[in-house]
């Protein structure tokens, strides 16, 4: 069964616009057909009486008989008249009805008589009371009906929807639950349907041809640091060798502290993109309690020959904070924040820590920056010209603040610089 591109919706408003439109236009409709019928009637009444009256032409007394005649009656009257009137002059008019004490709606036809050679004006009348009561009763019965159908339309249109619908949406939940790094391929329901089986299929080789880049770029990374870091170990080692000789000048010294210190650059860019590499690939699974205030209480103590170096002081102020989350990544966060501070901010300053309820702030005096969070937070994004940053260490923390669904924040008054997270 091909899924015809239809609009439901569309088309049952347009049903309801013609439903809506039927009910008047068929009223009206029987309306007129009762009037047209009201009127043939009242024609005929009016020529039989007139006939009947022919026939009664020879007696001396028939017009007291016609007098008394539309005395008696309540339908027809017969009245002497002067006035030349259009003949069968159909009218609507509204009389009082004694019995139900109201004004009564009533058909009306007068045209000219002659009568014994005299002219008379005969009026024939007919209530249109029962006829209104049925075009009442119709017109409730067709709201009614509307109604049902409509509520028919509704349910219906729901129901289809519902079933031709369910492959897409079976779909549509898979793919929100489907990850990379943890899922097969999606399963395929074939369904009645040409185009959904078209696009599960479509959908399912574009998820696996994605989850195959994936894993290959996942075991490239992981190979490619671990091939790294052989020949930098060796290469530090070489350098500790050289370092050791006695007969070194000072140039040659110099290169080689120059070629030690670029050494160590390379393993903390490695070391950091396998970081971010990881995190990206959610390997950071295992969450536990962490006490938050007492990892910031040791990393500030593995901070602190670094910031000495810079007569740079660090005051904490921590109130108790623990979290249910990956320990590894807290304290990771908490040391690139800490490195930041101490490598970008003023010498002989005060970086001030600070843990409250659900938040943590540390600030440091600086410069103004002209990059905002996001550039700050790119990767290999930075204004320094200092050679031992290698732009990741915020990049890395906007990483793990993402993937743990925490905030970070950064702001800038006074010549300070603060950077929070909100846990």
């Amino acid at each position: 069964m091909r899924l015809l591109q239809v609009n439901i919706r569309g088309l049952l408003l347009y049903s309801v616009i013609l439903v809506l439109i039927s009910i008047p236009v068929s009223l009206f409709s029987i309306q007129a057909i009762l009037a047209e019928e009201v009127d043939e009637s009242i024609a005929r009444q009016a020529g039989q009486f007139i006939t009947h009256i022919k026939g009664f032409e020879y007696l001396d007394d028939l017009e007291t008989d016609l007098k008394v005649l539309d005395k008696l009656s309540t339908n027809i009257h017969i009245r002497p008249s002067d006035m030349k009137i259009v003949d069968k002059d159909y009218q609507t008019i509204s009389m009082y009805d004694s019995i139900e004490n109201e004004q009564r709606p009533f058909r009306q036809m007068s045209s000219n008589v002659i009568v014994k050679g005299k002219a008379y004006v005969l009026t024939v009348q007919m209530s249109l009371v029962d006829n209104n009561d049925l075009v009442m009763a119709i017109g409730l019965v067709q709201i009614t009906v509307s109604v049902l159908l409509v509520g028919g339309l509704l349910f219906l249109n729901r129901s289809l929807s519902k079933r031709i619908w369910k492959p897409f949406y079976k779909t549509l939940d898979q793919l929100k639950a489907y990850e990379l790094d943890k899922s097969e391929s999606i399963a395929i329901e074939k369904s009645n349907i040409i185009e959904f089986n078209d696009l599960n299929k479509t959908i399912s080789h574009l998820t696996e041809r994605n989850r195959k880049v994936f894993l290959n770029q996942k075991e490239f990374i992981e190979n490619a640091s671990h091939e790294i870091q052989t020949p930098l170990a060796i290469f530090q080692s070489k350098l500790d060798t050289l370092m050791q000789s006695p007969h070194l000048t000072k140039i040659e010294a110099d290169a080689i502290m120059e070629l030690e210190s670029t050494a160590q650059r390379m393993a903390r860019l490695n070391k950091n993109l396998l970081l971010l590499s990881k995190i990206d690939n959610d390997q950071f699974l295992l969450k536990e309690l962490v006490d938050v205030a007492g990892i910031i209480k040791s990393q500030i103590d593995s901070v602190a020959p670094m910031a000495a170096l810079e007569n740079t002081k660090i005051t904490a102020e921590l109130n108790t904070l623990t979290l249910d989350a990956n320990k590894t990544l807290i304290e990771v966060l908490i040391s690139n924040l800490l490195h930041n501070a101490i490598r970008y901010g003023a010498r002989e300053e005060t970086i001030r820590v600070r843990l409250t309820d659900k938040r943590l702030s540390i600030s440091n005096i600086g410069t103004e920056t002209k990059m905002n969070i996001e550039q700050m937070t790119q990767r290999f994004s930075k204004e320094s010209t200092n050679l031992n940053s290698s732009g990741l260490g915020l990049a890395i923390v906007k990483k793990i603040c993402d993937s743990c669904g925490y905030q970070l924040a950064y702001s800038f008054s006074n010549s300070t610089h603060i950077f929070s997270v909100n846990f």
